[in-house]
């Protein structure tokens, strides 16, 4: 899976996906869609089956974003059965490139 480099321009082809680097902890995300649509997910691990679909409790799971949005979001990463959380980032579309900018912003 591909890794969103912050401070650069992430281009993802339709329906395909990237994942955020973030560390245990409260951050502060701008978000810049220049081109298409992309959902943020952020997921909390489950054992069942391994996988990090597990919806992060008391904490938003998902973000749409469109071209021209431009939001300043907080994510709180947390860790469940021993594994950190983890954000995503989905291109929707099905024909169409996504590409956004995504940076920290001061906390």
């Amino acid at each position: 899976m591909k890794e969103v480099k912050f401070n650069e321009i992430t281009e993802l082809k339709p329906q395909h996906t990237a994942y955020i680097p973030l560390v245990e902890g409260i951050h502060k995300l701008s978000v810049e869609i220049c081109k298409g649509k992309i959902r943020l997910n952020h997921g909390a691990f489950t054992p069942d089956g391994g996988t990090w679909l597990d919806f992060p409790s008391g904490r938003k799971a998902h973000y749409d974003f469109q071209t021209g949005d431009n939001f300043c979001i907080t994510v709180d990463i947390q860790s469940s059965f021993g594994k950190t959380d983890r954000l995503s980032i989905v291109n929707v579309s099905l024909f169409q490139k996504a590409e956004f900018f995504i940076r920290l912003c001061e906390k």
